[in-house]
């Protein structure tokens, strides 16, 4: 009996080479790197996601739900069926292969989730236009400074200066502070004190981004939050896979 071919995950590439970046799809990376689930990378630019997923027969996001019809993380299984929607497909690995296990249901991945989207809108204007310029290629350029202008409600050079100054940076110091003080309650490193979860990934999936956008984006954030540089650190086993 021929070896179930392993599963593929569907990533953005960065500039120059194929180092992921975004933090939607680092949150099943490192699922799949916590889990040692044997897979393998096949890189989107962000103009061919909805072409190709579309040609893939893979039905879109609900418009209530996403307005965007296809967004990456996608996973291919080893069945050929695809999940788009990274807590679904969190979801899914953990019942395949349920050890070590993600903690889905514990009460502090709601916390975290509601503190990740409160960061949100401020990050929005800080990273945006960090992302064009050190990790796009040129390729998917257009796409991203169409939707990122629509979002911000302005051009992304001028989002820059109105959108991701000191007052954007103010705006989310109380919100990683709650997040560290999350962190702290247990114990550290993780969420959970010793144990590491789904929740984990949500926050190291982010720090991954500031770390790779640079401009000193991770040093403000760990500044500001150091349990972030802690988790970060004690997730480095989870990070080495990135193809």
């Amino acid at each position: 009996m021929s070896e179930a071919p392993p599963i593929v995950l569907f990533d953005l590439p960065s500039k120059g080479h194929g180092t992921p970046w975004s933090p939607n799809t680092w949150k099943v990376r490192l699922v799949l790197n916590y889990k040692q689930i044997p897979y393998t990378t096949q890189w989107i630019e962000l103009n061919h996601i909805v072409p190709h997923f579309q040609s893939l027969g893979i039905p879109p996001n609900p418009p209530s739900i996403n307005p965007k019809p296809y967004t990456v993380p996608v996973v291919r299984l080893p069945d050929g069926s695809y999940i788009m929607d990274a807590k679904k497909i969190a979801a899914s690995l953990e019942e395949t292969y349920p050890d070590p296990p993600l903690h889905l249901d514990s009460p502090q991945l709601a916390k975290v989730e509601d503190l990740f989207s409160r960061l949100l809108v401020p990050m929005r204007g800080i990273l945006s236009p960090k992302i064009s310029r050190n990790l796009l290629n040129p390729e998917s350029m257009p796409y991203f400074h169409e939707s990122r202008s629509k979002q911000l409600g302005m051009p992304l050079e001028q989002s820059e200066k109105e959108l991701g100054g000191d007052a954007q940076w103010e705006e989310t110091k109380p919100i990683f502070r709650e997040i560290a003080a999350l962190i702290e309650e247990n114990g550290g490193p993780f969420v959970l004190g010793g144990e590491v979860s789904y929740a984990d990934f949500i926050l190291v999936g982010a720090l991954c981004l500031f770390k790779r956008v640079g401009e000193g984006v991770f040093e403000r954030v760990v500044g500001m939050a150091p349990a972030l540089r802690t988790l970060y650190e004690a997730s480095g086993k989870w990070l080495q896979k990135v193809d």
